[in-house]
């Protein structure tokens, strides 16, 4: 069975989830680089990421690629919740957004069949729908673990040490949980493969 790499795979997961990524990312970058105040770094990543989202989706509609469904989720808690910090400027409301955004994603998880469009559809054919139900439901209860962890150390840790947290923590667990999935799911993909070749000879 031919394999897409994890890049690949990763890829079209990414350019989805851009607008989320840019928010976090110029946010971090407004706070620590340029040494703006928590609530002026949200402005900067709120007009960022929305604009990053709008753009994309612009594209893709004038060149009728299919808009994936982390795409809109991204694009929309961000909106939703970058207008919310400008309008209410209250530093707990920023040190809680993720809790919120974590929520959200976990909430549309835990609903919606989301992993399928992004399984590459050589590997899908050999992997039981079941397993990949459960995968979604995995990844949704960590979702909902995030939040209760940024709600923790947002309320025991200072601002600085709660920025570190939210910008690098969650990330780098999901980085390395994915590529844990895509060569767990490529091994039995080969197996279940190799099974029904068997059968076939």
């Amino acid at each position: 069975m031919q394999h897409v790499s994890p890049l690949e795979v990763a890829k079209p997961i990414v350019f989805d989830l851009l607008s989320a990524i840019t928010f976090a990312a110029s946010f971090f970058i407004a706070k620590h680089s340029f040494g703006l105040s928590g609530l002026h770094s949200v402005y900067v990543a709120a007009i960022t990421g929305i604009a990053t989202g709008v753009i994309q989706l612009l594209i893709k509609k004038a060149m009728r690629e299919e808009i994936g469904p982390l795409h809109w989720l991204s694009l929309g808690v961000v909106c939703i919740l970058g207008l919310m910090t400008i309008a209410l400027h209250n530093e707990y409301f920023i040190k809680l957004k993720p809790s919120i955004i974590d929520a959200s994603v976990g909430l549309f998880m835990i609903t919606r069949d989301w992993m399928t469009p992004y399984i590459p559809k050589e590997t899908r054919r050999y992997l039981d729908e079941k397993l990949i139900f459960r995968a979604e439901k995995a990844w949704a209860f960590l979702m909902f673990g995030f939040s209760l962890a940024n709600v923790a150390v947002a309320f025991l840790f200072d601002f600085a040490v709660w920025t570190l947290y939210a910008t690098f923590v969650p990330t780098t667990i999901i980085i390395i949980l994915f590529f844990v999935q895509y060569f767990v799911l490529r091994r039995m993909a080969d197996q279940n493969a190799a099974l029904e070749a068997a059968k076939k000879n």
